[in-house]
């Protein structure tokens, strides 16, 4: 199946099933007995995957839970954020020689099951060579990472990102028998299906942070038992809710924070802010940087509205949270690419319900679990500029912009509450972990 027609298939069956329950604690918890959780990502640290580092901080504090950071490849320019700071002493990335030392040594210890998970590698990718390629240098990586994982006595691994990560996991599984989980995203399971089947069906558990998230994995393998709703969680003592009117004249302060590719919509944005009159006092700021900064410049120009717009480059988190506590409107008018590229649950769209701006979002995977058309924001068809202007119009002319943010922040306080979420993770690691020690009968 194509991956934009299965989105289409998917969020049909979504937009169809009843309301999602609140994540709760697992039945079968070590109570305060301590687990090791090795998080185990693509890179780390990244200013884009902060949502992971919140995560990470959040479930430490919880009592009996001590966490080493796991990552497969460098990041490209090496910068260290600040908040990111206190977890690089517990940080292990092997080497391309690590690997390759550890690969021979799993050979000559478990040869037989060295040899399988090189085939199912081998069948699950043997499709493209740029991904086989990609995912046995990820194999080799996860070797070392095993060794690591015994090394250190970790008891579950969670894998962030159900494509390269939970590939590592898998392998890390297979050789050591220490559970894994995996939290899915966007691309890691839109984009490319490759080997998805083999990575959901052995998990622990898998995480989906929407209704649609969920759907869409169990039509790819996740087990139903196994499939676990959590939101992904936000501080929110860091963001001061306050309702806010629309001005019924004059200047309507808009925001757009996202990376600047084609699967953010800005393009139809932009056409949308041409085609209806209505939107002319719309002022625009597109935060963020990447490849199409010059094309849309160059398409405002051309639609006549540049002088709405203002391109206002990257912005450090607490700059985005200024501008989150003035803003009257956050507009997220993503798009589903032909090749299945496009969004979980974007972040900027539970700050801004958390901060008190008004909500205009496509109706993509997960947005529509917190964007509910006339309670919590608006919402508009994908990739339909005439949609987005409507909608857009529908936001200046609500009648009672405050009680609709007052439900979006209701709505982030009940799902998106880090100190809700987090112990709810911190339980099931520690049942993962539990159940494994009893079935190896050291519990």
């Amino acid at each position: 199946m194509e991956p934009a027609a299965c989105l289409a298939d998917v969020c049909c069956v979504v937009m169809a099933s009843g309301p999602a329950t609140r994540p709760t604690e697992s039945s079968g918890t070590l109570g305060d007995a301590p687990v090791r959780v090795g998080y185990l990502m693509s890179r780390f640290p990244l200013l884009t995957e902060t949502f992971i580092l919140r995560e990470m901080d959040a479930v430490a504090a919880q009592p009996g839970v001590d966490i080493t950071v796991m990552s497969l490849f460098p990041t490209s320019d090496g910068t260290v954020h600040d908040e990111a700071r206190p977890w690089i002493p517990r940080l292990y990335r092997p080497s391309t020689t690590a690997a390759v030392r550890s690969v021979l040594r799993w050979a000559r210890r478990r040869p037989v099951r060295t040899a399988a998970i090189w085939g199912r590698v081998v069948l699950d990718h043997r499709a493209s060579l740029p991904s086989l390629a990609k995912a046995m240098t990820t194999t080799a990586l996860a070797f070392a990472q095993a060794e690591h994982v015994v090394a250190r006595g970790v008891e579950h691994v969670h894998a962030h990102f159900a494509s390269w990560p939970a590939s590592a996991a898998w392998t890390i599984h297979r050789l050591t028998g220490v559970p894994y989980s995996t939290t899915a995203h966007a691309h890691d399971v839109f984009v490319d299906q490759a080997g998805l089947r083999t990575r959901l069906r052995s998990a622990a558990f898998v995480v989906a942070i929407s209704r649609y998230h969920q759907m869409f994995l169990l039509h790819f393998g996740a087990r139903a038992e196994r499939t676990r709703l959590a939101p992904l969680g936000l501080d929110l003592e860091r963001y001061a809710f306050r309702a806010r009117s629309i001005p019924a004249v004059g200047p309507v302060d808009v925001l757009f924070v996202s990376s600047l590719r084609p699967y953010k919509g800005h393009r139809y944005l932009l056409e949308a802010l041409a085609a209806d009159e209505r939107l002319a006092r719309l002022r625009v700021e597109i935060v963020g940087q990447g490849p199409l900064g010059d094309e849309i410049e160059r398409q405002a120009v051309a639609l006549g509205v540049r002088d709405q717009v203002v391109l206002a480059g990257p912005r450090t988190q607490a700059q985005v949270l200024e501008r989150l506590a003035n803003a009257h409107v956050l507009v997220q008018p993503s798009i589903v690419e032909d090749d299945g590229h496009t969004e979980g649950l974007p972040t900027t769209l539970v700050e801004a319900a958390a901060s008190g701006v008004t909500m205009v979002a496509s109706r993509v995977t997960g947005v529509p679990d917190l964007v509910r058309e006339g309670e919590t924001g608006f919402l508009a068809d994908p990739a339909d500029a005439r949609s987005l202007a409507d909608a857009l119009v529908r936001a200046l002319e609500h009648p009672d912009p405050p009680a609709l943010q007052a439900q979006a922040r209701e709505h982030v306080e009940r799902w998106h509450d880090q100190r809700r979420v987090a112990p709810t993770l911190a339980a099931w690691f520690r049942a993962s972990a539990r159940a494994e020690a009893e079935r190896r009968g050291v519990a």
